[in-house]
């Protein structure tokens, strides 16, 4: 039975849902009025870090407030993740989104959130991984690394910890190659590639980036990098698919992201001050040299980019009954 107290309530809800709807265009509209932070999940002087520092500053010119850096740094960037996923939707928590943390949407058990309760804002790409082997450990060629891998013992490869980049990849690589390998975690990826410079272990997937610093080491050699061209600090080390393997092509990305709920207008604004800024012939000269590779993506093909990595490492954590509980 419809009353004068229903229509009366509801008409109220509707008044008061318009008010909030025009509230939020405008503060959409203003936007931003203050300073707004980049949450970054690793510690200072890392990759997601330097880069986020100098796309803050372009980011802060365009849109004319401070564009700070915030490290919160924990669980391979899971704090960060976490704090922006609970941030008031309202574009001035951003985070720095980059493929560890999407890999601990679908490694963790536990995690309080995951990837759809962000906005994906704008990607820019990032750099692929080498694949090196250890010459001290007798391995110099892709067929050696080929012979040991198929042998009865396998291949012994490292990386900076279970569930990295270096893990997935080098089991993604095995699993192609008809191969297998016993997994050796370290802290982290410069204590892997001592353990391989040392020849205690045989292969390590690392940044292209940290591989370049080791090409004249004599006790190492970079068989390729993962990427679909040559990078500009290698550009002798061949791709993964010129040496028969096209599927192995991970990269370590970067993106940034807000919380679910986000006005569409802060999306847009950010992600052109971003823009600007990867396209600066600065961030080329500085970034490019050291094998970044740029691939801008926003909107439907960034969300869908980010979906087929999360279900693309889903398989292969799935497959080979890979889990962090905590």
């Amino acid at each position: 039975m419809i009353t004068r107290r229903t229509v009366l309530l509801g008409t109220t809800a509707a008044i008061s849902a318009g008010l909030l709807s025009r509230a939020s265009d405008v503060l959409a509209a203003e936007w931003p009025a203050r300073p707004i932070t980049i949450n970054i999940g690793n510690a200072p002087g890392g990759d997601d870090d330097t880069l986020s520092r100098f796309l803050a500053q372009t980011a802060s010119e365009e849109l004319g407030q401070p564009v700070v850096i915030e490290n919160r740094a924990g669980g391979s960037t899971t704090v960060a993740g976490n704090a922006v996923a609970g941030a008031k939707p309202d574009g001035y928590n951003i985070l720095c989104l980059i493929t560890a943390g999407l890999v601990q949407t679908v490694l963790r058990d536990n995690l309080q959130y995951g990837l759809d309760d962000f906005v994906p804002i704008v990607g820019i790409g990032g750099y692929p991984l080498a694949l090196i082997v250890s010459a001290k450990g007798g391995i110099t060629s892709i067929d050696e690394l080929m012979a040991v891998a198929k042998s009865p013992d396998g291949v012994t490869f490292a990386s900076g910890g279970v569930g990295t980049m270096g893990h997935l990849t080098g089991t993604m690589f095995l699993k192609e190659a008809g191969g297998k390998g016993v997994h050796v975690s370290y802290k982290n990826n410069p204590e892997g590639i001592q353990a391989l410079q040392g020849g205690f272990t045989q292969m390590i997937f690392a940044s292209a980036r940290e591989a370049a610093l080791l090409k004249d080491d004599p006790n190492l050699r970079i068989l390729a990098v993962t990427s679909p061209a040559r990078t500009a600090n290698m550009p002798n080390v061949p791709t993964t698919a010129e040496i028969g393997y096209p599927q192995i092509n991970s990269r370590v990305w970067y993106s940034y992201a807000a919380p679910k709920g986000v006005p569409d207008e802060v999306v847009t604004k950010f992600s052109a001050a971003i823009v600007k800024g990867v396209n600066d012939p600065k961030f080329q000269e500085r970034f490019t040299p050291l094998s970044f590779q740029t691939d801008i993506k926003t909107g439907d093909e960034l969300a869908a980019f980010l979906k087929g990595e999360q279900d693309k490492f889903r398989k292969v954590i799935t497959e080979n009954n890979i889990r962090l509980n905590n």
